[in-house]
């Protein structure tokens, strides 16, 4: 395995040195200035459409999932 610094311009990686190539080989690509702030952020009101819409906590609404009553519980709010 050998490391070398790039630049990418949109349109193509720009290596800092010369490689030698003599096959298909394996790349792993890394961007090292990428900031978060940069991705689009998805708020916690889509998440929860999300969830909601996927169906992934439907099963609380069946009653066999009713384990727990505030009897169970230890400290009585």
């Amino acid at each position: 395995m050998i490391t070398v610094r790039a630049k990418y311009d949109v349109k193509q990686i720009l290596l800092s040195e010369k490689v030698e190539v003599t096959k298909v080989e394996e790349v792993i690509v890394v961007f090292l200035n990428r900031d978060r702030n940069d991705e689009e952020e998805v708020s916690g009101a889509e998440i929860q459409k999300l969830v909601q819409n996927a169906g992934s906590l439907s099963f609380l609404e069946s009653k066999q999932e009713d384990w727990y009553s505030d009897k169970d519980l230890r400290i009585k709010y």
